[in-house]
């Protein structure tokens, strides 16, 4: 089950607990197996563990936190998101790479 919140609550929510935040649009929530309105914003520096790579299981074992975007593919609003993103790790001193390069068509070349 997927842990999602809204913008209103990411000024308040631990994200601590987490090891990516995602976007997603409503329909991706609805929809099982749907992936192709998610994108990952954030990951945790501390993702991986030695363990977990030599066993494969890395992907399996990332807890991930959703925040959903009204439009996923207007890079305004992603921006938007992502500032407010930062402010909230900065805040909670959490470190980690933007657009990962594990997600591959992200939209690591806006701005």
């Amino acid at each position: 089950m997927k842990t999602v919140i809204t913008l209103k609550e990411l000024a308040e929510a631990d994200l601590r607990p987490y090891k990516e935040v995602w976007l997603t649009s409503a329909e991706a929530l609805t929809e099982s197996g749907h992936r192709e309105d998610e994108m990952c914003l954030w990951r945790s520096n501390q993702a991986y563990t030695h363990d977990m790579l030599s066993e494969g299981t890395h992907d399996q074992n990332l807890h991930g936190v959703w925040l959903v975007v009204d439009d996923i593919d207007d890079p305004d609003q992603v921006i938007e998101i992502e500032d407010t993103v930062r402010q909230r790790l900065n805040t909670l001193n959490l470190q980690g790479e933007f657009y990962p390069a594990e997600t591959g068509d992200g939209l690591a070349s806006i701005g």
